[in-house]
């Protein structure tokens, strides 16, 4: 009985640190944002122009930040999502923000969601594959930092923080009837 705390005492001292913490995950989290101010075309053909009312134009209170706020849809995506998270469930999202805004249904198999490779070519992401493939194959530094911007993306700005998300930066535009080639 007396021995154990002996030798308890004994190993605080011989290793004073606590243990080290454990690592931060490998999968950071992923803060998607999306213009969808691509997608009035597509409003213009299947119903009416029912976003040009949340416009500056027709709203002249409105500011253009706010304007920007509700043609822009986020979505911040946790680690335990974001490996099964793919590009229709984000269409999906945008369907149900365009439905809650401007109360009209467009189907997500309606629009694509594009995005730029490190060397500025815009793409159509797959509806089947998933976001965290997209990342890992355009963006591989993207679990340790930021790309500066768009055409710099070889100066990347590293995370201080395991907390700090990754932004995706895309457009959704009304579907291409051959994804491959782009207008």
């Amino acid at each position: 009985m007396w021995q154990n705390r002996g030798t308890h005492q004994h190993d605080r001292q011989r290793n004073p640190r606590p243990e080290e913490p454990p690592p931060a995950p490998q999968v950071r989290k992923v803060l998607v944002i999306v213009d969808i101010e691509q997608v009035r075309p597509l409003m213009n053909k299947t119903h009416d122009d029912s976003m040009a009312a949340t416009t500056c134009e027709v709203l002249p209170r409105l500011t253009p930040v706010e304007e920007r706020a509700l043609f822009t849809f986020n979505i911040l995506l946790n680690t335990h999502r974001l490996e099964t998270f793919t590009v229709y469930n984000l269409l999906y999202c945008i369907s149900q923000h365009i439905w809650y805004t401007w109360d009209r249904f467009l189907s997500p198999s309606s629009m694509d969601i594009r995005w730029q490779d490190d060397t500025g070519d815009t793409f159509a992401l797959r509806n089947e594959e998933y976001l965290i493939t997209y990342l890992n194959a355009y963006r591989s530094h993207w679990t340790e930092g930021q790309e500066h911007s768009e055409f710099f993306s070889n100066n990347i700005h590293f995370f201080t923080s395991h907390i700090q998300p990754y932004i995706m930066r895309v457009s959704c535009h009304e579907a291409l009837p051959n994804r491959n080639m782009l207008p």
